[in-house]
C-alpha cells in the first residue's frame, strides 16, 4: 500500500469495507448497510463516521485472527500482532499500518463528539487475544473463563461503545446484558462449523459433560451431541430475549437506540433461535 494511502483513513476503511462485502457479503451487508443508514437517521455523520470506521477496524481485525484475512508482514504469529494492537491502543503514537492509521481516525472522530473509546478498544481486543491464543487447539475452557471473554467482546466492549455513541450513558450496558449473551449464542449456532474447523471450542467444559460430548464430536459439527447443545442454545436464548424486553424500560432508552436493538440484534438472533427449534420439530416429528 502507497505510504499516502496509509494517511487516508476512509480510503483505508472503504476499501476493506469493500473486500468485507466481496469476500463475506452473507455475514455483513445488513450491518454494514445499517451503519450507512445511521448516520441519516440520526442525522448524526459525525458518530456515524466513528460507528462505520470503528466497526469495519474491529471486524478486520477479528477477521485477521480468524485467518479469514492475511496476517500483516513484519509479524511471526496472530498473537505477537494483537499484543502490538492493544498497545498502540493505550498510547496511540508512530502509527505503522492501516489498523494504527484507522484507529487514530476512530479516536480523532469520537473525541469531535466528546467521547473517548479506549477502554472499550482494549476490552474488545483482549478478547480477539483470547481467540489468536486458543486457534487450532481444540480447548474445552470453564464457563466461567470463557463468558468472561464473551463479556469483555460482546457486552462490556461492543454494547458500552454503543450506547456512547448513542449519547446514552455506558454503564446502562448491564441492562443490555440478555441480549448481548443471546447474541453470542447466535453467533455459537451460525459458527459452529467455522469455530470448530479452525479450533475454537465455544462449547464449555460443564456443557460437554452435560451432552456428552468427546473430541470426536467436536470433530464432527453435524454429531447428534452437537445438535443437542445447538438446540439447547436456542432455547436459552429465546428465554434471554425474552429476559431482555422485560428489563428494557429500566434503562429509558431513546427511540433510535431501542429501533437498533431490536433490528439490528435481536430480530436476527431471533431468527436464528425459531429456525433451529422448528427444524427440531420436524426431526422430532419424522421420528414418531
Amino acid at each position: 500500500m502507497k505510504t499516502g494511502d496509509l494517511k487516508n483513513p476512509v480510503r483505508i476503511r472503504n476499501r476493506v469495507f469493500k473486500h468485507m462485502l466481496k469476500t463475506r457479503s452473507w455475514k455483513y451487508r445488513v450491518f454494514l448497510r445499517y451503519l450507512r443508514f445511521f448516520k441519516y437517521a440520526a442525522f448524526a455523520p459525525t458518530r456515524g463516521e466513528f460507528l462505520e470506521s470503528y466497526y469495519v477496524l474491529m471486524r478486520f481485525l477479528d477477521d485477521i485472527v480468524d485467518g479469514d484475512a492475511p496476517l500483516p508482514e513484519g509479524y511471526p504469529n496472530e498473537i505477537d500482532y494483537l499484543l502490538k494492537k492493544i498497545e498502540f491502543s493505550k498510547k496511540p503514537i508512530d502509527p505503522i499500518d492501516e489498523v494504527d492509521y484507522l484507529m487514530l481516525h476512530c479516536f480523532g472522530v469520537a473525541k469531535k463528539f466528546g467521547e473517548e473509546f479506549r477502554a472499550e478498544t482494549e476490552d474488545i481486543l483482549n478478547s480477539l487475544l483470547f481467540d489468536a491464543k486458543r486457534r487450532g487447539k481444540l480447548i474445552i475452557f470453564p464457563k466461567k473463563e470463557l463468558m468472561h471473554h464473551f463479556h469483555l467482546l460482546d457486552i462490556r466492549g461492543t454494547i458500552k461503545a454503543t450506547l456512547k455513541v448513542f449519547k446514552d450513558d455506558p454503564e446502562k450496558y448491564k441492562i443490555l446484558e440478555p441480549l448481548g449473551v443471546a447474541c453470542r449464542y447466535q453467533y455459537d449456532i451460525e459458527d459452529i462449523e467455522t469455530d470448530l474447523a479452525a479450533g475454537y471450542v465455544n462449547i464449555s467444559q460443564e456443557e460437554c459433560t452435560q451432552f456428552n460430548i468427546v473430541n470426536e464430536d467436536l470433530n464432527n459439527p453435524s454429531s447428534t451431541k452437537i445438535k443437542r447443545w445447538i438446540r439447547q442454545r436456542a432455547k436459552d436464548g429465546i428465554k434471554l430475549l425474552e429476559e431482555h424486553h422485560r428489563g428494557l424500560h429500566e434503562g429509558n432508552f431513546s427511540q433510535l437506540a431501542r429501533w437498533t436493538f431490536l433490528v439490528v440484534y435481536e430480530i436476527p438472533a431471533r431468527k436464528v433461535f425459531r429456525r433451529v427449534l422448528s427444524q427440531n420439530q420436524i426431526l422430532d416429528s419424522n421420528r414418531k
